[in-house]
């Protein structure tokens, strides 16, 4: 039994990017490519061997293994992965519709909250025999990296809408699901999944003994509670900084991990016209009010690290843009900008988050915000992270906070899919220079030579202000002692590794 504190507000990959639902994408469905437990490297899953066929890097051919399954009992085809990538562009192109038709009211426009800007390179992808083959419209060294992960899930084409999301489970990963329930937060009850090892999977992964229930708690309270009770052998969700502390790593009983994460905590802005962060200036100035050290220190006591990078700490092109930019500036005269530009003090906007957990720290940046008598903020409570984007995108929100876990471990994961137009964070920044370089950095092979490029990237997204880095994480596991492999469970490129947990 595995305890966490992430919702899964969708089973479909096209519908959701919050990282709860990704958890279980690693687990029930299959891609071509996967990272195996130590590696950073895409390998071959449901694929027997995948290569670029060409040298300007935007043709990508991968050959089907023989004799995949789905857990519907169907086998696994190259069309199926056809259809899998293409919808993502059908409901894309449906919502771009919708938002452009002045006929349907803002609630009832169509919205999906997936990953579109991490296949919206593929022109076209097809078929010839066995294998699939991606056309990109433009080089991409990365593109392997991004179908390693949860949008690269292989659907059952006979069980999937192609312009809607489907709340089922059918695909061909380690795991099959047997039952599902999200948390109730009417009831205050744990969700769960029940996950049973899959005797069809073929691929890269080991095939577990075990089978595994995850538990969804609503709060890191609730969480804690069933650790203490017995309820749960692993606690692998986002613990209370102070439940951390209190841990013992010299308690024999128990098995703890803990490892430098990647993911980072932002503050997310809107450009919309109608909000009063479309005014670069204002949002600058959040920027410099934002204390990361009291966040670090005073809420997430030090289990945090600040971050003035959008790239965290060991990872290509990491540097401190946001440091260098706004810790020189004056926020007393920053004020006086603003107001000499006829802007009336204090101004009012809506602040978003999601999770019991995030509370507290959310408190503390609304006290930071409003302390110089700038902002006068309104916090509100999200059902999901990934709800925040779209309460923004229907003008809900002014700005939300978010926990950002990578895709893949590639600098290209913290910019092209945080500061793109077509972002799922739904900010609406548009930026050609910003575009022109990020385009630059995947042709380059050698991403070891691209740093430059990803630190002028994250200069330019500096002086916008509208993805703000606030924190860089560290992972916290405990568990039972009978209980091995931990530090395998979480691993930097986001994926939850159920199937390398045992027993003894």
């Amino acid at each position: 039994m595995v305890g966490v504190t992430d919702r899964v507000d969708s089973l479909d990959p096209v519908a959701t990017y919050s990282s709860g639902a990704w958890d279980l994408y690693s687990n029930i469905y299959q891609g071509l490519l996967t990272i195996s437990t130590g590696s950073e490297e895409p390998v071959p899953d449901a694929a027997e061997s995948c290569e670029f066929t060409d040298n300007a890097y935007q043709v990508y051919r991968c050959t089907l293994r023989e004799g995949l399954k789905f857990t519907s009992g169907r086998d696994v085809t190259p069309e199926d992965v056809v259809f899998s990538v293409e919808r993502f562009h059908v409901m894309a192109d449906r919502q771009q519709a919708d938002s452009e038709d002045d006929s349907i009211a803002d609630e009832d426009k169509f919205r999906v909250s997936g990953p579109i800007q991490l296949v919206r390179g593929v022109d076209a992808v097809r078929t010839d025999g066995m294998d699939v083959i991606f056309e990109l419209s433009e080089p991409d060294v990365t593109f392997p990296f991004k179908i390693a992960g949860g949008v690269g899930s292989i659907l059952d084409r006979e069980e999937y809408a192609e312009d809607e999301p489907t709340e089922v489970a059918v695909g061909s990963g380690p795991y099959r699901m047997t039952d599902f329930s999200d948390y109730d937060e009417e009831s205050e009850t744990a969700g769960q999944a029940v996950l049973e090892p899959n005797p069809d999977y073929k691929g890269a992964l080991k095939i577990s003994d075990y089978p595994v229930t995850v538990k969804f708690y609503g709060t890191s309270a609730d969480l804690e509670e069933a650790w203490r009770s017995g309820d749960i052998d692993v606690n692998g969700g986002k613990m209370e900084p102070e439940d951390i502390q209190r841990i013992d790593r010299n308690d024999l009983d128990i098995r703890y991990s803990e490892t430098t994460g990647l993911s980072i905590r932002a503050l997310v802005s809107t450009m919309d016209s109608g909000s009063p962060l479309a005014d670069k200036e204002l949002r600058k100035l959040a920027a410099m009010l934002i204390d990361r050290d009291a966040i670090a220190r005073d809420v997430r006591l030090h289990t945090v690290e600040p971050a003035y990078s959008l790239i965290p700490v060991g990872v290509t092109g990491h540097g401190t843009p946001y440091y260098d930019l706004y810790s020189q500036e004056s926020i007393d005269d920053a004020i006086d900008d603003v107001m000499a530009s006829g802007t009336s003090l204090p101004v009012r906007i809506t602040l978003g988050y999601a999770a019991s957990v995030n509370e507290p720290e959310a408190e503390l940046v609304v006290q930071q915000l409003e302390a110089e008598g700038v902002f006068d903020v309104t916090l509100v409570e999200g059902e999901t992270p990934g709800s925040l984007p779209g309460a923004m995108a229907r003008k809900e929100l002014d700005a939300y906070l978010i926990g950002w876990r990578p895709d893949f471990t590639d600098p290209d994961t913290y910019t092209d899919a945080l500061l793109s137009s077509d972002s799922a964070l739904a900010h609406g920044l548009e930026s050609e220079e910003m575009a022109e370089l990020m385009q630059q950095t995947r042709s380059e092979l050698d991403r070891g030579n691209s740093g430059e490029l990803f630190r002028d990237i994250q200069m330019l997204a500096a002086e916008e202000a509208v993805v703000v880095p606030i924190w860089q994480d560290r992972t916290f596991v405990i568990a039972d002692r009978a209980i091995t492999g931990l530090q395998h469970l979480r691993d930097a490129g986001g994926q939850f590794r159920l199937w390398e947990l045992e027993r003894f």
